[in-house]
């Protein structure tokens, strides 16, 4: 059960009298709280056991292509239901995967998925526990994309990808109200730089943006960065900051093209954004939420007590986790009815033309 908070929201509870992580920003907040024994766990075991990992990792460009590859076999363990169907894609000579969560899906409604991972790993195989729910969750078939990443490729080669995916699936057929946009973290940046660029170019917006932890701020200046450094059970503020620069490559971090949190965001379609209330990257989620609604932007905002970076990718196993995901399925099904996209039942749902592959 969420609680409407205007304003921000305890970064850990039990504490008394104080408040971590509250953001510069004051935006109105659904407050979701902490209500299980998995979630406490969770957050202990990788505040104690993963985070003192991560933050001794000195990367190079040989420990980066490794970390794609450990973090591709890890995640390959999470487990897939065995009526979900996934074939190899090619959208606008983007390589990438779609995911099909069953047969209750809705004809030509397609959610493109940005992944997350610092911009230097992840892929679409490391997020097919998260992707297969969100495509029952939304009734969509996701269209999952491998776009190029750091070290071989660099900034703007993940933008130009999302948006050559895109423009293939309007060129094939799929209507823009039938489109949603999805990521997490990296890949959560990833989906608001795309939707500036469709706006630049004049293209149709999808029906809405989904944003799950995103990454939103390269420059590295929210507080939370420093009020939540010592809560945040996963991501080390040192790494986050090398990643960051690393990404940049002597670009301004703050360009709206790198930094949505400091864009112009007038257009942009309707937007969820969810986050942990620990989260370092908590701030860039509410500069993003604050930025949308000056904008003239609907926008959602959703945090989650005491849950770590992206936590939905562990729905099936973490109650929070799926309540999180079910949230995201309710808002695309009436993202896309208000937009006036597809909302009929159509039993195997396929592509408008064209094959799987």
């Amino acid at each position: 059960m969420s609680t409407r908070v205007p304003g921000h929201v305890p970064g850990q509870s039990g504490q008394s009298g104080q408040e971590t992580g509250q953001s510069e920003q004051q935006v109105a907040t659904e407050f979701h709280p902490a209500t299980s024994w998995q979630g406490r766990a969770l957050a202990r075991g990788a505040r104690h056991l993963v985070k003192p990992l991560v933050s001794r990792v000195r990367l190079t460009p040989r420990v980066m292509r490794f970390s794609q590859l450990g973090f591709d076999t890890v995640t390959l363990a999470l487990p897939v239901h065995a009526d979900v169907h996934i074939a190899p894609a090619n959208e606008g000579g983007v390589p990438g995967e779609w995911v099909m969560g069953g047969r209750d899906l809705i004809a030509g409604r397609v959610l493109l998925y940005c992944h997350g991972g610092a911009y230097f790993f992840g892929s679409p195989r490391s997020h097919r526990a998260l992707t297969w729910r969100l495509s029952r969750a939304c009734r969509a078939r996701v269209l999952a994309l491998d776009y190029r990443q750091p070290p071989k490729w660099r900034y703007p080669a993940p933008l130009e990808d999302a948006v050559a995916a895109y423009r293939s699936l309007l060129q094939r057929g799929y209507r823009p109200e039938n489109i949603l946009l999805g990521g997490d973290s990296a890949g959560g940046n990833l989906v608001l730089v795309t939707l500036i660029r469709l706006r630049e170019l004049g293209l149709p917006m999808p029906a809405a943006g989904i944003l799950i932890s995103p990454w939103a701020d390269l420059s590295a200046s929210g507080v939370s960065l420093t009020d939540n450094a010592d809560y945040d059970p996963l991501i080390p503020v040192n790494l986050l900051r090398f990643v960051a620069k690393t990404y940049c490559a002597g670009h301004d971090p703050r360009s709206p093209l790198l930094s949505p949190a400091w864009a112009d965001l007038t257009g942009l379609p309707p937007l969820l954004v969810q986050a942990g209330s620990t989260e370092v990257l908590r701030s860039d989620a509410e500069a993003v939420v604050a930025r949308a609604r000056d904008c003239g932007v609907e926008c959602r905002y959703q945090v989650w007590e005491n849950m770590m970076h992206v936590f939905q990718a562990l729905a099936g196993w973490l109650p929070e986790a799926s309540l999180a995901v079910h949230e995201i399925g309710a808002f695309a099904r009436e993202s896309v009815a208000q937009a006036g996209g597809e909302v009929t039942q159509v039993a195997g749902a396929r592509l408008v033309q064209g094959s799987d592959a």
